[in-house]
């Protein structure tokens, strides 16, 4: 049995395809993780850890969370921030509105038990600009110390020692610290996986080179910096992207750490349906204001290209070969599928469980696959939106 060029060529084509696009991938560009991951199965060196740990000092941070109709997540979450195991002296700030009379009798109760704990509150006349940014942009200011850590009332720390441990990293000669943010068991496999891809990217490019944003609300930035940098000034039109633009704009003043130690992790209560779309439409309003974008855009386009590339061709190939009954060709592209496939649900695989995620491994695929469709519908939802809802359009 002779085998034809046609058969010998499609056949390499295909599988180096699959090749290929199993290894241009995202979660093959690795993370660099503390040397203590995994200490989990080791409590003794958990334990040294600790101890060794507990001899070291800290700076004084300011904590500023920022609310908005957010009573019930302050009494489910307000209080881990409060309890935190640390050396010296810090303040969790929240800024609320001015009309949210729940809210700051709430916070009162809770300022006379706590004295770590500050509220404040925006005027209700500040119509005229993002109040998300207003919010930040008074905490700042009533923060007492150098090293503020700005994260959202939907957010809690894993344990009592994410202060201590994100703070780590609040020293010469850093900017900027980026933390990572775990949702909820109880959302959607679908979100997590999202989420977590997202960080591969950001928390990645952070670690190698100047941070380009964060979807994370776990970040901690300098004061001097922001009261010397105007703020949010250069993104005052825009209603959100207070992460993104924060990163954006402070990761060129000074060395970005990415803390990625569990112990340093928030963790984001369950999104609504809502509040999940909202923060994509926002991110496609504001993300013409953040700097440094094209590098980011080629690497996410041609880590979508290859795989739908690959799994188009092998496809294609598997069905041109039935019909042209050529049973060789037949099982090449069948092989390449299967490849491409299964490499790329392994490597997802063991990327995500450096996050302690239970996705199941069989809807990987298709959470990968999906992508291109989500942002598609992403897209189309901003397209078809009032694009003043994302503007503070007034000013």
């Amino acid at each position: 049995m002779t085998i034809s060029l046609t058969t010998i060529i499609a056949g390499a084509v295909v599988v180096l395809l699959a090749i290929l696009g199993s290894l241009i991938n995202p979660f093959l560009r690795s993370l660099r993780f503390p040397d203590n991951a995994g200490n989990e199965e080791n409590p003794a060196a958990e334990t040294a850890k600790n101890e060794e740990e507990s001899l070291e000092s800290r700076e004084p941070v300011s904590v500023i969370i920022t609310a908005h109709d957010n009573l019930y997540e302050l009494e489910h979450n307000l209080q881990m921030f409060l309890q935190q195991k640390y050396p010296t002296d810090y303040q969790v700030i929240v800024v609320c509105q001015s009309t949210d009379a729940e809210t700051q009798d709430y916070l009162k109760r809770m300022a006379a038990e706590n004295s770590h704990l500050y509220y404040t509150y925006i005027p209700e006349s500040s119509r005229y600009m993002s109040r998300k940014k207003l919010q930040i942009t008074l905490g700042v200011k009533a923060a007492k110390y150098e090293w503020i850590i700005l994260t959202e009332p939907t957010c809690t720390p894993s344990n009592d020692k994410w202060l201590y441990t994100m703070t780590r990293n609040c020293q010469e000669p850093n900017h900027l610290v980026l933390g990572y943010v775990a949702l909820d068991e109880a959302t959607k496999g679908v979100r997590r996986f999202d989420s977590i891809r997202k960080a591969f990217y950001l928390l990645r490019r952070a670690q190698h080179s100047y941070g380009y944003r964060t979807h994370m609300p776990n970040v901690a930035f300098r004061k001097s910096d922001f009261m010397r940098e105007q703020g949010y000034q250069g993104n005052l039109e825009y209603v959100r992207g207070e992460y993104d633009f924060l990163v954006n704009k402070y990761a060129a003043y000074g060395d970005t750490a990415v803390e990625l130690d569990c112990d340093a992790w928030l963790i984001h209560d369950e999104p609504t349906d809502k509040a999940w779309h909202n923060v994509h439409l926002y991110l496609q309003a504001s993300r013409k204001s953040l700097t440094r974008a094209k590098s980011m855009m080629s690497l996410m386009a041609m880590d979508h290209l290859f795989p739908h590339l690959s799994l188009i061709a092998s496809l294609a190939s598997l069905a041109y070969a039935i019909l042209m009954q050529d049973w060789i060709l037949t099982g090449i592209a069948g092989f390449a599928l299967l490849l491409l496939l299964i490499l790329r649900t392994i490597i997802a695989h063991k990327a995500i469980k450096h996050f302690d995620d239970d996705i199941s491994i069989l809807k990987l695929p298709f959470y990968e696959y999906g992508i291109i469709w989500r942002n598609l519908a992403n897209k189309i939802r901003y397209w078809r939106a009032d694009k003043n809802d994302f503007t503070s359009h007034k000013l």
